[in-house]
């Protein structure tokens, strides 16, 4: 980090002798501004993208990878991709020699801008040991989907500014529709995609692979939060979930003063609950994580919570691996520690998990 830092101050102090050097001139001088300029920004984006190696999966298995496309008829003219349609595209992660009706299943959805790929060092670790793995683009949510004509949808600018500007806003009420509003494109689509796996018609070669008595839902911040409600709705057709940092905002029932108002029903299935510094101190002046509170204050070993510490809420993804400096800015500052750290970390608590509750031999 140093060397990149002291790399751009050098190429800034290069670019001002050049630019005052009245011994060079013409298009000699032109030539050396436009070089040594370049090399400034060269070295900016070396210091705002320095990417971190990816932590190597563990498992025995080889990784393969493949894209599929669902479609279905949606009322929410604005998440329509095509006429009255919608396509979620969705990359697949599975183990090479996979065998049919064997292997289970994780579906990712990410977080507001996220994509596809936005735990890849996850992914790729689950499918490493047998896992399918199936992340999912929301077009519109996230901020760059490729679609099957090989269009490119990029994130809906209304949804992009009402969520960047949701933490000013005091109204409860207000809070509350957008964010129902929000989750209901990511509730229909995780939906969809259930459907279709558990329909008994077989489309594709990676639905033959699942084994549908071990499927598990998956999600980080407002797909954590999707994830969470499809879950409590279809809970005898999902066997945990995996959540970074999320609340459950599809139990709230109501509002009283400032606070939100939960269900009294207790989560029907096993929760991972992953959190980072962003929230896990300070959950309980969180309004929309009463339900958090609850879960972690229980005694019900099914409900388990991990805090990761030195880590902020984007540092729980592989943006961390792309962009610390960047990652870190967003966080306020609260990634102090390297990613790969952090991933290996967090696949530890999802492999430990899964091992309890989700592995063959607790079918």
């Amino acid at each position: 980090m140093f060397l990149r830092l002291l790399g751009f101050l050098l190429s800034i102090a290069l670019f001002i002798f050049v630019i005052f050097q009245k011994k060079i001139r013409g298009w000699g001088k032109a030539g050396l501004i436009i070089a040594s300029l370049l090399l400034v920004f060269f070295m900016a984006y070396l210091n705002i993208f320095p990417r971190h190696p990816a932590p190597e999966p563990s498992g025995d298995m080889v990784v393969l990878t493949d894209t599929v496309f669902y479609r279905y008829e949606t009322d929410l003219a604005d998440m329509r991709t095509d006429d009255n349609e919608r396509e979620i595209p969705i990359k697949v992660w599975y183990p090479e020699g996979a065998e049919a009706k064997h292997h289970p299943l994780l579906i990712f959805s990410p977080g507001s801008f996220g994509g596809a790929e936005s735990n890849e060092t996850l992914y790729l670790e689950l499918a490493s040991r047998g896992y399918v793995v199936m992340g999912i683009s929301h077009p519109y949510h996230s901020f760059s989907s490729k679609m099957s004509d090989g269009r490119t949808i990029r994130v809906d600018w209304g949804f992009l500014w009402s969520v960047v500007t949701s933490e000013g806003v005091k109204n409860m009420e207000s809070n509350l529709a957008s964010l129902r509003e929000w989750m209901q494109v990511r509730i229909d689509d995780i939906n969809v995609i259930l459907d279709r796996l558990l329909d008994s018609q077989v489309d594709n070669v990676y639905e033959s692979l699942i084994d549908t008595e071990r499927i598990v839902l998956s999600g980080h911040s407002l797909g954590g939060a999707a994830a969470l409600t499809v879950g409590r709705d279809r809970s005898e057709e999902i066997r945990a979930m995996v959540i970074l940092e999320a609340p459950f905002s599809g139990d709230i029932i109501g509002i009283e003063g400032d606070q939100y108002v939960f269900t009294d029903e207790e989560y029907p299935l096993p929760v991972l609950h992953v959190y980072s510094d962003s929230s896990f101190t300070t959950l309980d002046e969180i309004a929309t994580y009463g339900m958090n509170v609850r879960l972690l204050e229980s005694d019900n070993p099914m409900y388990v919570n991990k805090h990761i510490s030195g880590v902020g809420h984007l540092g729980l993804t592989d943006m961390a691996l792309l962009s610390p400096f960047l990652t870190n800015m967003l966080d306020r500052g609260l990634d102090t520690r390297k990613a790969p750290e952090t991933l290996l970390e967090l696949n530890r608590y999802v492999l430990e998990f899964l091992d309890e509750y989700v592995s063959e031999s607790t079918k």
